[in-house]
């Protein structure tokens, strides 16, 4: 029987674990008319000094890679604690045209405000990230899922560990309503993260659809797969409390 203490080791593995496998990339014709090609990418390295002990770092940039996210994320950050409500308002009323990486800064804002909701996005946010994460030939790409959800901070995830039946109402809503794959921004800011990208971005190269996006009939195994690790993972939850209940 599972006391509190284990249902938060349970959640700190991974709640939501990324089990989405991608792909390594296909090789293209270098000749292919990018400019046709509506997927097509060419991503840029932006170099931000650290100071002088951390050095620089560098981030993909362009078309809404993963540098452009974090750079928006840094101007909402800048708005005065007067605009929060109108940021989150804003943030939820976009979720769908957004990438899902403003979800994490959605439950950050509201985390000790609301903490139903905070889990709610936090939760929107990672199912959908593992979307798009699982639609990337760079199975690199993979890592961002953990790297997003992260920007949540640490007030939502003590919220997820000190209060499950949020969790399971969240994974509940997103099963029920298909949420987790009805986002509509392109998962390019997820794979941009993968070093395929951050090569052709050094090497001044132009990533066509069929070198960074898993061709779309298979798009529907990908939705299985995670619709499967979601029901997982709410069947888990359920378990982990049920026996805590049943031990009291």
């Amino acid at each position: 029987m599972k006391s509190r203490s284990s249902l938060r080791a349970l959640i700190s593995a991974g709640v939501l674990a990324a089990a989405c496998a991608a792909g390594g990339a296909m090789a293209q014709d270098p000749a292919a008319d990018a400019a046709a090609d509506p997927n097509a990418r060419s991503p840029e390295i932006v170099v931000v000094p650290l100071g002088e002990e951390e050095g620089e770092a560098h981030f993909v940039v362009g078309q809404m890679a993963w540098g452009d996210v974090l750079g928006i994320l840094n101007q909402i950050q800048e708005q005065s604690s007067e605009q929060t409500i109108t940021t989150a308002q804003n943030l939820w009323g976009a979720r769908n045209e957004n990438p899902p990486f403003f979800l994490f800064e959605l439950a950050r804002l509201t985390a000790e405000s609301d903490p139903a909701f905070a889990v709610q996005a936090y939760f929107l946010g990672r199912s959908r990230t593992m979307y798009d994460a699982a639609r990337c030939l760079d199975s690199s790409a993979v890592d961002v899922i953990n790297e997003a959800s992260a920007y949540a901070g640490v007030t939502v995830l003590e919220v997820i560990a000190s209060r499950p039946e949020l969790t399971i109402a969240a994974i509940e809503g997103i099963i029920e309503s298909g949420s987790a794959f009805s986002g509509e921004a392109s998962p390019w800011w997820a794979c941009s993260f993968g070093t395929n990208a951050y090569f052709a971005a050094v090497n001044g190269q132009t990533l066509s659809g069929n070198e960074w996006l898993i061709v779309e009939n298979r798009w529907p195994s990908v939705r299985d797969r995670i619709s499967s690790n979601l029901q997982n993972n709410l069947d888990m939850m359920r378990n982990a409390v049920a026996a805590e209940t049943a031990s009291e």
